[in-house]
């Protein structure tokens, strides 16, 4: 599978959401499963459904349809934020914030379920900083 990279650097491809897009009813369910045990989130399992950060609004989790930062991309026609020009965004950094719990939790999380439901989460501001660096240059 592409990796597919979010406006804020998350990895979309990785996340339980995109996974679940596939309609597996059974991915779907980890998915919901995972994001309560895990985030505290109460999900519907059905709603475990996720095009890409740069999907249509209707094919995007529900939650990240009015992130700002991913509204500016798709208006600018960018795939992420690494192909913008400006430096210190606030919606940019608003966006990347929402994952800075995530190292604190990824701690306490089995092999798998660190694959799953952290892995995708880590590391978005590096990996924007990186393809903006080679997008640059």
């Amino acid at each position: 599978m592409a990796r597919m990279m979010a406006a804020c650097g998350v990895l979309c491809s990785g996340c339980a959401a995109y996974l679940g897009r596939t309609g597996n009813p059974a991915d779907r369910e980890r998915g919901a499963a995972g994001w309560h045990r895990i985030y505290g989130l109460n999900e519907k399992p059905e709603n475990m459904s996720c095009g890409g950060c740069q999907s249509p609004d209707e094919e995007v989790f529900h939650t990240c349809r009015a992130c700002r930062a991913r509204l500016c991309c798709r208006s600018k026609g960018f795939a992420n934020c690494a192909e913008c020009e400006v430096k210190t965004c606030p919606d940019l950094k608003k966006a990347q914030s929402g994952w800075d719990g995530v190292p604190e939790i990824a701690k306490t999380l089995s092999r798998d379920d660190f694959v799953l439901f952290a892995q995708p989460y880590l590391g978005h501001r590096r990996r924007l900083a990186a393809a903006r660096a080679r997008r640059h240059h």
